[in-house]
């Protein structure tokens, strides 16, 4: 995970703008446009995700904890700490996948620096003397192609701020009300972005992309769950999508101690390998 997850609702996407021109002289219009005859009831998330956002970059790191599933790789269950630098989000974390049927669960470290990923697991080896598999956006080799977009996925997991920034003129708050998260109260959102709006309105290219996909696609809009704690800080953020070469991702972040000193570290770079082409059978676990 640049990165590169339950937002809000739209009108569909399908809709075109057509004028209204009518009445009786001195009369005002009569509203023929589907949106403005059926306004969208439900209030815009903005001011409210600009103050998260700007809590998040005032505090700068935080602990979390990520579980959930990340498609055809499995189960993942992982701890770590998260560093939130301008636009940047580093993170290291340690934890466990556990894949279909019988296979047993297998360890996993997994650091995100600079946009670049350090993964470390028995399953993606790329030689015997180095147990770290660089992954680095837009390479061209096998594992980066492979598994950057769950890299992504993983990375605005813990990061609202990839998923809202620029959007949040184009989230809609569906619902919200009182929760608890790990027996402390929070206030839980249900978040819909608008693809189709949101498309028009982001300023990153990727995100535009990926919203104008998922418009076109028959997704008028992407949910995501917020939890917010009684200082408006991120307590919990779940999120939900298809990604490539993966399938459907869903994950899971709690988090503590904001603000807490983080350290992320980069692994040897005589312990880091890369995937040319495919790799021979992944090694099992000694």
């Amino acid at each position: 995970m640049s990165r590169a997850r339950t937002r809000t609702a739209v009108i569909s996407a399908g809709l075109t703008l057509i004028a209204a021109l009518g009445g009786c002289a001195g009369e005002p219009p009569v509203p023929t446009n589907a949106i403005a005859a059926n306004p969208d009831p439900r209030p815009t998330a903005d001011a409210m995700l600009s103050q998260v956002i700007s809590r998040i970059d005032e505090r700068g790191s935080t602990r979390s904890q990520i579980r959930g599933s990340l498609g055809v790789v499995g189960d993942l269950t992982a701890d770590g700490v998260v560093r939130y630098r301008g636009q940047q989000t580093d993170l290291a974390l340690n934890g466990q996948t556990r894949g279909t049927g019988n296979q047993p669960p297998q360890r996993i470290a997994l650091s995100i620096v600079d946009g670049t990923g350090y993964l470390q697991t028995p399953l993606a080896r790329p030689a015997p003397d180095k147990p770290w598999l660089r992954i680095s956006p837009g390479a061209g080799d096998f594992g980066s192609k492979l598994l950057s977009p769950a890299l992504d996925q993983v990375q605005e997991a813990v990061d609202p701020r990839a998923t809202f920034s620029g959007v949040e003129k184009a989230t809609r708050i569906q619902t919200s009300a009182p929760d608890q998260v790990d027996g402390k109260p929070t206030t839980r959102y249900q978040l819909r972005i608008v693809t189709a709006q949101a498309a028009d309105a982001a300023t990153d290219p990727q995100q535009r992309t990926r919203f104008q996909k998922a418009a076109d696609a028959g997704e008028p809009e992407l949910e995501y769950q917020l939890w917010l704690d009684e200082s408006g800080l991120p307590a919990q953020f779940a999120a939900t999508g298809q990604v490539a070469q993966a399938g459907q991702v869903s994950l899971t972040s709690t988090y503590r101690d904001w603000g807490a000193p983080t350290e992320i570290r980069v692994p040897p770079a005589e312990k880091i390998g890369v995937f040319q082409d495919v790799p021979p059978q992944a090694q099992r676990p000694r």
